[in-house]
């Protein structure tokens, strides 16, 4: 089998790369890139920020301009890692730049394929969804193509968005979910160590020890459950004897449904995944101010 390191090697070398945005998942784009054997000289990134392109073009030897048609001509992708408030602007002064064997790559947070599909006339497009995480080398991201993309342009983005953890492909009706548990989800994990260290510092503990006991224990308990595959409630059950200090924990969160709140939690982050949708919003033409308005609403 083909790894992805191979297929990302192969089949990006032969594009040219534009970058728009070199913000923090502009810059992990760039770093899986470079990681996986493309050479710097095929990369160029826009951003309208002096100071991010003095930062990315020293910490990745690669070229930075201010415009984003400099960064765009020539390629054969572009990567588009804006804000989604800044979107319209972006894809509006670049659409009669991009000639129709051009992939577009999206990773700005509720743009629809049918949107950027309606700006990029005639262009193959891809929405990502990807999270935090791969920045670090170890994101999740769901992929899912446009109508014109072909199998060679799902290969590419898969094997792109692999560099920088694991990539799955879904059909976009999955968007708000794969939004609310991956793209929300380092908050999550964030806020109970938030409380956890609250919680080990009332008992007690001093607030360095908490903070490695609890890293470390997450690290672990990470690792046990990709080790073999093994499901949350088999290990759960490797650790809560009977009547003992687990059990007693574990019965406080069932008592004051920690898990339904949960759920409504995530619940919560889809519904206003899909409010934030493109297809649902007047998006401004460049030029015309960044707020969005939800059509039918104040």
């Amino acid at each position: 089998m083909t790894s992805p390191n191979h297929l990302i090697t192969q089949s990006l070398r032969s594009y040219r790369i534009g970058i728009i945005g070199c913000g923090t998942m502009g810059q992990a784009l760039i770093k899986g890139l470079l990681d996986h054997g493309v050479p710097a000289s095929r990369l160029c990134v826009a951003d309208a920020s002096a100071a991010a392109r003095r930062i990315v073009a020293r910490r990745f030897g690669i070229k930075a301009v201010a415009r984003n048609r400099d960064a765009v001509r020539g390629a054969g992708l572009i990567l588009l890692a804006v804000k989604p408030q800044q979107m319209a602007g972006v894809v509006d002064e670049l659409a009669a730049a991009l000639t129709r064997s051009v992939l577009v790559i999206s990773i700005a947070a509720g743009m629809t394929l049918r949107w950027l599909e309606k700006h990029l006339p005639g262009l193959p497009v891809v929405r990502v969804m990807p999270n935090l995480p791969a920045t670090v080398g170890c994101g999740f991201a769901a992929i899912a193509a446009g109508r014109r993309a072909t199998t060679r342009h799902r290969a590419v983005a898969m094997a792109l968005f692999d560099a920088m953890g694991i990539a799955v492909e879904l059909p976009e009706r999955h968007f708000d979910a794969v939004t609310a548990v991956s793209g929300s989800g380092p908050a999550y994990v964030f806020y109970l160590v938030q409380i956890w260290e609250r919680a080990a510092r009332a008992l007690g503990l001093p607030a360095s020890a908490a903070a490695l006991a609890i890293r470390q224990t997450l690290e672990g308990s990470v690792r046990l459950l990709q080790a073999d595959g093994a499901a949350a409630a088999e290990l759960i059950r490797q650790v809560a004897s009977k009547r003992g200090t687990t059990e007693a924990a574990l019965s406080v969160l069932a008592r004051r449904r920690v898990g339904t709140h949960f759920t409504e939690a995530l619940q919560a982050a889809a519904r206003r995944s899909r409010e934030l949708s493109a297809d649902r919003y007047q998006v401004p033409k460049a030029g015309t101010g960044t707020r969005y308005r939800l059509k039918g609403r104040r």
